[in-house]
């Protein structure tokens, strides 16, 4: 009777997982409105995917101890075919280089060389907090960057793309891994 029951409530749990739809994707900066103005990429007003207007989000904690964490909103430039993320008075940076200003929509293989043919991009991220600079790169197939154009808007997206530590100064909790992600567009 004991093992009939112990099943019993095995096989509910199990259905009961099962049956949970998945987690969504939780990044959003739009507030959901009466109307679509500023969603509809035909308006005049429009915000740009998902309100992003040369602006973004970079999210990115360590891989071996997740005590080790960024997270800021900031804005979204380009300088020399590299588009830069970072937020106004905090010295940490994002930069994704296509090899050019304007990259096609299309999945973006994160590698060492950047080559808009070849769809591939590189990722990097800096603090420079505490007069060290810390530096984590991506090696080739470390994840992709997915570009598509809404309006005249260029949206990046990502997540978990894994960087390396590449710096001088990445010593202790900075000497691991990171796991990045981060969204944001720009309108060139």
């Amino acid at each position: 009777m004991k093992i009939a029951l112990n099943l019993s409530v095995l096989l509910l749990f199990s259905i009961t997982c099962l049956a949970q739809k998945p987690v969504a994707d939780t990044w959003s900066n739009v507030p959901k409105s009466q109307d679509d103005r500023y969603t509809n990429p035909k308006s005049a007003v429009y915000a740009g995917p998902n309100g992003w207007w040369n602006f973004g989000e970079v999210r990115a904690e360590g891989v071996s101890t997740p005590t080790l964490k960024y997270a800021y909103k900031g804005g979204l430039s380009t300088n020399s075919d590299i588009f830069s993320l970072n937020e106004s008075g905090k010295l940490q940076i994002l930069n994704l280089d296509f090899g050019t200003e304007e990259p096609a929509p299309g999945t973006y293989q994160v590698g060492k060389k950047a080559d808009q043919a070849g769809k591939k991009v590189i990722v990097s991220f800096s603090d420079v907090a505490n007069k060290a600079i810390k530096n984590w790169t991506a090696e080739d197939g470390a994840g992709t960057v997915t570009v598509t154009k809404s309006g005249e808007f260029i949206y990046f997206k990502a997540r978990n793309i894994v960087l390396q530590p590449s710096g001088v100064y990445n010593k202790n909790e900075y000497k691991q891994a990171l796991k990045l992600g981060f969204e944001g567009a720009s309108k060139p």
